[in-house]
């Protein structure tokens, strides 16, 4: 008789309590789906119970429920129940997994109608610096893109480092799900495929699962990243450093909707995957031109210096009244050093803009703890050089400034919202 290790028989005990468990009815049964309950049918300790569950959840063999207790159930015998797969691995709460049961809104998968998408939804989109003016048509292209019937269209975010790529993504996720595209409960998946880029078998595992020895070190059956998107969004970030194999594979996925784990060869998974893929690059240098034609959307976002000057300001302000936040202490800004953060050259452009204005006031911050004071005061001192020298090559250019700028003492406060801060400091 198999002798189980205390692994295998905590697995069992995991797999006979979901089993047992009732969709329709899920305060039923629950207990036995708790530690203290496994513990005391397998008699093995809380603590080993704990450590083991965990690596099952690494593992993806489990999936897990937040709160006190943590409550855990086998991911292929509860799909098997729902007759459908999970959108996660992992609830905050008892209540959003009830929720993710019986939803209040229901969607039909992959066959919603026009009726029941909402183009017009206030989503992360409309909170987007130049929302209204430089990504206008961008923020046009992508809801249009998601909310193309059945499934949405694949999309290639461009642009040089930056310019918020990743930002655009995560906001084309908050309108997919807002406009009633995808479930409200659904979660993005993100990958950089620049990670371990230089190990092709790892990112394959990666993104498609492995089946148990599969190579070295596969113990078990591993789900990938595109089966947790399934009904959802896969971000593939870096997507230029994705191997001409992991492109192909992407291939079968695009264009059917299936797709093999690693080590596979008779087996096909299905899976209702919309990518939105991110890239640095020329798409047309770094990426197969069979793997460009199966994206029909391409957006090419905007860098800082063709920006308007009114929305670097507003980007300015933004940075500063984050870090007033974070800190918890008043900034104090002269408009000079305003002007030199909206004109100075920013090769790598939205995201160098943060970290320069963050490095700016834990200049100031340190300054201020040197001199007891209760607000930062922001001075040229507190600037990286390069930056300050910019102050003498902006020119004229302050005086568009002027036009957009209240002529009154720049004051950033904590407890006030950045529209707030919008409101009182900009012209109307």
């Amino acid at each position: 008789m198999k002798q189980y290790t205390r692994k295998e028989k905590i697995y069992q005990a995991v797999l006979e309590a979901t089993a047992q468990f009732s969709p329709k009815n899920p305060e039923m049964n629950i207990e036995s789906l708790h530690i203290s309950s496994l513990s005391e049918k397998t008699g093995i300790s809380p603590n080993n119970i704990s450590m083991e569950l965990g690596r099952l959840f690494s593992d993806g063999l489990v999936m897990r429920i937040k709160g006190r207790p943590v409550i855990y159930f086998s991911i292929s015998v509860l799909e098997e129940l729902l007759g459908r797969q999970l959108p996660t691995y992992e609830f905050s709460s008892m209540d959003a997994f009830c929720d993710f049961l019986d939803p209040p809104s229901p969607l039909s998968e992959g066959q919603n109608g026009d009726s029941c998408l909402d183009a017009s939804v206030l989503s992360d989109f409309d909170s987007l610096v130049g929302c209204r003016g430089s990504l206008s048509a961008h923020i046009e292209q992508a809801k249009a893109a998601i909310l193309y019937p059945p499934h949405g269209l694949d999309t290639l975010l461009t642009g040089p480092t930056g310019v918020g790529k990743s930002h655009f993504a995560n906001s084309m996720f908050d309108f997919a799900k807002k406009s009633g595209r995808i479930s409200p409960f659904a979660t993005l998946i993100t990958y950089n495929c620049a990670s371990y880029a230089e190990n092709p078998q790892l990112v394959m595992s990666q993104l498609f699962g492995h089946s148990k020895g599969a190579f070295t070190g596969a113990d078990s059956d591993k789900p990938g990243l595109v089966e947790l998107a399934d009904k959802s969004i896969l971000f593939l970030d870096e997507i230029h450093r994705l191997n001409p194999e992991g492109q192909e594979k992407l291939f079968l996925l695009m264009d059917k909707g299936i797709f093999r784990r690693l080590g596979e060869t008779t087996r096909t998974r299905h899976a209702d995957v919309l990518l939105i893929c991110a890239t640095t690059e020329s798409p047309q240098s770094a990426m197969l031109s069979t793997f460009l034609r199966r994206i029909p959307v391409q957006i090419k976002l905007p860098s800082l210096a063709e920006r308007s000057v009114a929305e670097r300001l507003r980007l300015v302000l933004f940075f500063f009244w984050r870090e007033a936040v974070n800190l918890k202490k008043e900034i104090r800004i002269d408009r000079k050093i305003i002007s030199t953060f909206v004109h100075y050259d920013c090769p790598n452009n939205i995201g160098q803009l943060s970290t320069d204005i963050c490095l700016t006031c834990a200049n100031a911050y340190y300054k201020h703890l040197l001199q007891h004071k209760e607000h930062l005061e922001i001075e040229f001192s507190n600037l990286n050089q390069n930056i300050a020298l910019s102050l003498f090559t902006v020119g004229g250019s302050s005086k568009i400034l002027d036009t957009l700028l209240r002529d009154i003492p720049i004051v950033i406060r904590y407890n006030y919202t950045l529209q707030d801060i919008l409101d009182k400091y900009l012209v109307a």
